[in-house]
Order: C-alpha cells, then sequence, then structure tokens
C-alpha cells in the first residue's frame, strides 16, 4: 500500500512536468516517442543514482570543519557540503540535473501543480540532508519506496511525454 503511493506520488510528478514540457514545446508531440525514450533514460540514470547517494549518504561531521584561512580551504568545504567530491557518479548526476532543471525551468505549469512539486521536492531535499548532516541512515524500506518514487516519476515523465494525442484536459479551461 505505501509502495503503491509512493509510486502514485511520482507519476503524478512526472506527469505534471511533462505536461508541462508538452505545453511550453509543442512540437515535441511530432517526435514524442524518441523524445519520451530521451527522458526516460535522463531520469532513469538520476534515479540510480540519486538512489545510491541516498542509500548510502556521505555524512558530514561539524568537528572537520575549520575557519578556513585560504581560498583554497574555502572551496574545500563547499566541495564537501555540496558532495561533489563523490567522484563521476555525482558529476553525471550534476549534469543530468542542470540539464532537467533548465528544461523544467521553462515547462509551463499551473500555481497548484507549481506548490505540489516544490512541497515533494522540499521533502525529499530535507530527507537528503538528515541523510548527510545527521546521523540518520535510511532503512531498507525508506531506500525502497525511495527507489519507487523516483522510477515513479521516471515512468510518469515517459508515459505522459509518449502520447502523440493532444491533452484532453487542454480544452476545459
Amino acid at each position: 500500500m505505501i509502495y503503491s503511493l509512493v509510486i502514485l506520488i511520482g507519476f503524478i510528478q512526472g506527469g505534471i512536468l511533462a505536461r508541462g514540457i508538452r505545453k511550453k514545446f509543442p512540437k515535441l508531440k511530432k517526435y514524442a516517442r524518441s523524445v519520451s525514450i530521451f527522458f526516460l533514460i535522463l531520469f532513469i540514470i538520476n534515479a540510480i543514482s540519486n538512489i545510491v547517494k541516498f542509500a548510502t549518504p556521505t555524512k558530514i561531521i561539524s568537528e572537520e570543519f575549520v575557519i578556513p584561512s585560504t581560498l583554497g580551504e574555502l572551496f574545500e568545504i563547499i566541495v564537501k557540503i555540496l558532495g561533489l567530491d563523490a567522484g563521476l557518479i555525482t558529476v553525471i548526476t550534476i549534469f543530468i540535473t542542470i540539464i532537467l532543471f533548465l528544461i523544467f525551468r521553462f515547462a509551463e505549469i499551473g500555481v497548484i501543480q507549481r506548490y505540489f512539486l516544490f512541497t515533494i521536492s522540499v521533502v525529499v531535499i530535507i530527507v537528503a540532508f538528515l541523510g548527510k548532516f545527521t546521523s540518520f541512515v535510511p532503512n531498507e524500506f525508506q531506500i525502497i519506496a525511495y527507489a519507487f518514487y523516483q522510477f515513479g516519476l521516471a515512468l510518469g515523465v515517459f508515459i505522459i511525454l509518449r502520447r502523440k494525442k493532444v491533452d484532453p484536459l487542454d480544452e476545459i479551461k
């Protein structure tokens, strides 16, 4: 039951994002199959890397930090806090996240839908920060639930972008 709810939340979030993309870029409907596969691949890669980061969060211990005396030390602290010192997976995740952010920044999404997306995103960020700055370590149930959420998100984007037809909800205004 919980997993179904988590998949549904991810699916709704993905559907909202995909619908916003379709509204902003209507010519994508012509290439719906290839665009949806491209976004599915992006979201799956992003989901896998996010799940790995969620399951094994790198901890930041406050005792390790000292007041930086050089610009290099300040840069090292910033890199550590942002988690950029984790290697190739982090670089790929950041690249995909920037691409997705730029695309979704221009998507046409309604006010209520934006609040929904914002609320879900804030909850995910809070949980990620808890894993990074506290002794919180997600258990198996939480990791599986997060995985279902991520794959529901990817599935929602894929299914909504894949449709070639006009949205029936566009006519109802």
